[in-house]
């Protein structure tokens, strides 16, 4: 038997009635009416979900959720929303509890003697009344699992369990009560910068000090965990989500992931099974339950949460002092990168049951930690922009590739991925404008797509073109533009509005390149002032290797042509979804040292071969040497499809 206790919430829940369709003789059914219901939360609620596996002892409250008054327990109030056959939250309408001082939490527990005790704290109070606490806590060696809410390692509970349990104490706290507390950990960039953060928060943030010698889980939304265990530190994570993925996707809120979590995580552990399998387990049930929601009752679904194990979660060791920068993809268990590239292009990345992290952004798909980094800061800077209503100036941001290395469409599919139906594109090539007129029309266009109410994401590239005979000479035209939400136009300054201005460059590759030529040329161009009023700025890699140790250019280069071919050849694909390609030909796409003109050098092989009337990519529908020396070196591609 497990003894769960805790911090005990009676969770208010409404949601709305329709009125009668025809005129009733009553007043109040013609309007809008809400129905209302308490339901057992907090430590019950986790006690709760736990029955579905063992017996539970928890703590009795002596009447119905509703009848309690908030002195005794604190109330939750949350109004729902129809989704589907069930409810989500829509909005959570806050909490009550006594005029001052603690609830009083009036329940009764029995005393029994169990091999796990499940204490949720919640920070309001149970972790200050020892009177409540089990007495197993006293003079027992019961297994602890602490479910801590914010303000962490605070109140008597915690120095008890510190001084008298620290061997047996399982502590679960979230990533966002760690930043609450003071731990800089990033947000929705990439799983290895977050397991980075959270391991130089541990061995420097001096008030994280309790926690080096215990063993510690850290939810990271939905999507991740990392479990802490006295100095070695394991990563989980969802291959094809990042943090706050789930939420954002969710027809609504949902309240009591973090009991789900635990129940998942505590059953797990009664099982006898490893602590991998328990945290997978429980965050299973967490993904689960925002998915699932409210039951039509409405109620809790606690016997439909636990239906999975986990098993995409992947789960990697977290390098203390790693070398250079870190990947998954180059942790134990060691990838064969040619072997997942190839396996990827056939397949699908979809399809393999391998923990490689793959990022979605629209129809842009990448599998590179320094692209994805960089699309995350980017989308969440969009994120963010769209959420003020009212912003002084316009989001600016840079974005710089070789040739051919998709900055246009990967620019456009960022923001379709944030809100496709308000930010509308437009389009400017820099090199082609001749006078500061054709940018000035360019503004106009903008002003008038916010007139319409949209909000224009203008993609000035080429921007660093020279103008005559001065290098980066539109770029000083921008400044006011970017940093006042301004243009001029003869006597005249004309608002731009809410926008977002993407400057892509056209001679240099990297934003440090840009921001490295000739002194001079900078400061005449004022290109200092430019880079100030950047909020943002993403290197795209492009299919080619970067450098003689740039090994995942293969798996660069796989999930693009798997997308092309999804989209240009379905018919090479048979009804399990793998593509018919002769291994040679695959092995030239994959390996060839160059495509001169990146991305579209890789469509354009694409288009120039015969396919049409084929069930397979043979060397024999691929173009003549001479036609492929267009895009690649004809001969060598020749001699490796032939390998």
């Amino acid at each position: 038997m497990i003894t769960v206790t805790g911090d005990i919430t009676v969770d208010w829940i409404q949601w709305p009635v329709k009125g009668d369709s025809e005129v009733s003789e009553f007043n109040w059914k013609n309007h809008l009416g809400f129905k209302r219901k308490a339901l057992e939360g907090g430590a019950l609620l986790t006690a709760r979900m736990l029955k579905n596996f063992t017996e539970v002892n928890h703590p009795s409250i002596g009447d119905e959720p509703g009848n309690t008054d908030p002195s005794e327990f604190i109330h939750s109030f949350a109004e729902l929303k129809a989704t589907g056959d069930g409810y989500h939250v829509k909005k959570f309408m806050g909490y009550t509890g006594p005029d001052s001082g603690l609830p009083s939490m009036p329940f009764s527990l029995k005393e029994h003697e169990s091999p796990i005790i499940v204490i949720d704290d919640a920070g309001n109070g149970f972790r200050e009344m020892e009177d409540r606490w089990p007495s197993q806590l006293m003079g027992g060696d019961p297994l602890i699992v602490l479910k801590m809410s914010s303000p962490l390692f605070r109140g008597s509970l915690w120095e008890h369990l510190l001084e008298e349990h620290p061997e047996k104490l399982i502590v679960i706290i979230t990533a966002d009560d760690l930043r609450e507390h003071g731990a800089s950990i990033t947000r929705r960039l990439s799983w290895e910068r977050t397991a980075e953060d959270f391991i130089w928060q541990m061995e420097n943030n001096r008030s994280l000090e309790d926690l080096r010698d215990l063993n510690v889980v850290v939810r990271i939304g939905l999507e991740g965990a990392i479990h802490y265990n006295r100095g070695d530190a394991r990563l989980f994570y969802h291959p094809k989500l990042f943090e706050g993925n789930l939420t954002e996707r969710a027809p609504g809120k949902m309240q009591g992931c973090g009991s789900a979590f635990t129940a998942g995580f505590t059953a797990a552990l009664s099982e006898g099974h490893g602590m991998d399998e328990c945290i997978r387990r429980g965050m299973a049930a967490a993904a689960r339950l925002l998915e699932r929601g409210f039951s039509s009752a409405p109620d809790y679904p606690v016997d439909e949460i636990f239906q999975s194990a986990g098993e995409e979660i992947g789960a990697v060791e977290i390098p203390k002092h790693p070398r250079g920068l870190w990947t998954i993809a180059d942790s134990p268990p060691i990838f064969d990168i040619e072997a997942v590239s190839r396996y990827i292009v056939i397949n699908g990345y979809s399809r393999r049951k391998c923990p490689l992290p793959v990022a979605h952004f629209g129809k842009l798909i990448t599998a590179d930690r320094r692209e994805i980094e960089g699309y995350q800061s980017i989308r969440n800077l969009m994120v963010e922009y769209m959420k003020n209503d009212n912003p002084e100036r316009p989001l600016c941001i840079g974005v710089f590739g070789p040739p051919g290395a998709g900055k246009s469409f990967a620019v456009s599919q960022l923001a379709a991925s944030v809100d496709p139906e308000r930010i509308k594109p437009l389009n400017f090539n820099i090199s082609q404008f001749r006078c500061e007129d054709d940018l000035i029309d360019a503004f106009h266009q903008i002003r008038d797509a916010v007139l319409e109410g949209m909000v224009p994401q203008a993609f000035f590239d080429e921007f660093d073109s020279p103008l005559g005979e001065k290098r980066l000479g539109w770029v000083k035209y921008f400044l006011a533009p970017m940093q006042d939400g301004e243009f001029r136009e003869g006597d005249s300054m004309h608002p731009l509005g809410k926008s977002i201005l993407v400057f892509a460059g056209g001679t240099s590759s990297t934003f440090q390149e840009f921001e490295s030529q000739d002194p001079e040329v900078l400061r005449e161009a004022k290109v200092r002032d430019f880079i100030s009023r950047l909020r943002g700025y993403v290197n795209i890699i492009g299919p080619d290797p970067q450098h003689r140790r740039d090994k995942f250019f293969m798996l660069r280069r796989a999930i693009l042509l798997r997308s092309m071919f999804e989209r240009k050849t379905p018919h090479l694909f048979d009804t399990s979804g793998r593509l018919r390609i002769d291994e040679g030909v695959l092995n030239a796409f994959l390996m060839i040292p160059e495509y001169r003109h990146g991305v579209r050098s890789m469509e354009a092989i694409l288009d120039m071969s015969i396919l049409q009337d084929v069930k397979k990519f043979e060397k024999a529908s691929l173009p003549s040497a001479g036609q492929l020396d267009l895009h690649v070196d004809g001969e060598l591609f020749h001699r490796m499809a032939m390998d």
